[in-house]
């Protein structure tokens, strides 16, 4: 499985840099990125893809990125999302994570920092999958042996 990202950023030249930098990557076939300019455009996106990670800006026009979370948590999308905003205040941290966010990162973008951060939301991503299959499996046994 390719990780799918969604990059949701109304600056072009931040959905640019982040093409340029993770070039190699999505070559390699490790990562494929898909980019939206606010939160109306990721949602039709999420809707017509299986996305791993939406990336988001908080201040967009048309539809925020908090908006965007509450939006995600609505329809119960298995995604991880991360925020990265230039307005790292504790009001934005916390309405961020009160709405699912995974992490809150502060523009301008430490590319480290966001690796890191894309590979644990990964890891995190993986686990929860794990969990519910493991859910399952358990739930079929137990049918298996009340029919017994």
């Amino acid at each position: 499985m390719i990780p799918k990202i969604l990059f949701v950023d109304d600056e072009p030249a931040l959905s640019r840099l982040i093409k340029t930098k993770y070039r190699s990557k999505v070559k390699a076939k490790e990562l494929e990125f898909f980019f939206a300019e606010n939160g109306l455009a990721a949602l039709n996106t999420l809707k017509e893809q299986t996305i791993h990670i939406v990336i988001t800006d908080i201040n967009m026009p048309e539809m925020n990125g908090l908006v965007l979370l509450d939006k995600i948590q609505y329809l119960d999308l298995p995604v991880q999302t991360i925020v990265l905003s230039a307005y790292g205040d504790m009001q934005n941290i916390r309405s961020a994570m009160n709405r699912g966010a995974f992490d809150f990162l502060n523009k301008p973008i430490d590319f480290e920092d966001l690796e890191i951060t894309i590979q644990r939301a990964l890891d995190h991503l993986k686990k929860i999958q794990e969990n519910q299959q493991k859910l399952q499996q358990a739930q079929t046994q137990l049918i298996q042996s009340e029919k017994m």
